[in-house]
């Protein structure tokens, strides 16, 4: 029997690790170049949900 690992979808608790790896990432050039810009369209979208969010609990706006 051949075992497979599927991962499991992050959850709340793991988001802010999750970014900060990526932060490392992108920092020491494990992100290509190249890869940067589909990067940014998808961080958009997760600023503007963010911020969406934010107005309707209070929570800090971020710029």
């Amino acid at each position: 029997m051949v075992k497979v690992h599927v991962p499991l979808a992050p959850t709340r608790r793991d988001w802010p690790q999750l970014l900060e790896e990526l932060v490392g990432q992108v920092s020491d050039g494990r992100v290509y170049d190249r890869d940067l810009p589909a990067l940014a369209r998808q961080l958009e979208k997760v600023l503007q949900a963010y911020r969406r969010r934010a107005r309707l609990t209070g929570a800090p706006d971020v710029r």
